[in-house]
């Protein structure tokens, strides 16, 4: 009788251990991109992660070249949970001396760390212009704390340049410029006792 109730104490041990290792799985995501556009361009992409999406939108005429990387992972809660994500971007853009004003050229970028977090920044070339946009998101959310880290440069010379950045209630950020600017930021949130979930992320 003992035999048969160890028996089955070690099978339901087993059965539970199996339905449960899908969530103890590390799970990782990834998607990288390099672009060099030149003519008329339109290009849209948007990442869905947990807790998060980021954005892009390129068009116009003449010129936009790229780098785009997205990363993310996940460790069960079992483990004390863990959630990475890094984000890049890189842009170029300018626009066709012969582009009409519906055709200039155009680079959007949006991050969103859900309740966290929002960045969106675009900039709009003027003909025979230059750009940029620079972006780097990082974001680790465990059981020791909540950590973000924002740096950017917007760059531009002829066009406009807008931008709009909330993070929580920590801070709110409204801008937009037509002509030069040249824009650097660093942002950077964190909270709990461990440091190791934000410096992990790259």
């Amino acid at each position: 009788m003992r035999k048969r109730v160890l028996v089955a104490a070690v099978l339901t041990i087993l059965a539970l251990l199996v339905f449960a290792v899908p969530t103890l799985a590390f799970v990782s995501d990834y998607t990288a991109v390099g672009f060099r556009y030149i003519g008329d361009v339109f290009h849209e992409k948007k990442v869905n992660f947990p807790g998060g999406t980021t954005y892009f939108q390129i068009r116009g005429k003449g010129e936009a070249s790229g780098t785009q990387s997205v990363s993310y992972s996940v460790t069960s809660a079992v483990y004390g949970g863990s959630t990475d994500v890094y984000i890049n971007n890189n842009f170029f853009a300018t626009t066709a001396l012969d582009a009409a004003p519906d055709e200039l050229m155009r680079v959007l970028s949006e991050i969103d760390f859900t309740g966290r977090a929002t960045v969106q920044t675009g900039i709009e070339m003027n003909p025979g212009e230059s750009g940029y946009i620079r972006q780097s998101a990082a974001s680790s959310v465990g059981t020791d704390g909540e950590y973000l880290k924002i740096s950017n440069h917007f760059g531009n010379t002829g066009g406009t340049t807008r931008r709009v950045a909330e993070v929580g209630r920590f801070m709110t950020d409204r801008m937009e410029v037509v002509g030069y600017a040249e824009v650097w930021e660093v942002t950077t949130r964190q909270s709990g006792t461990a440091k190791a979930g934000f410096w992990s992320v790259n």
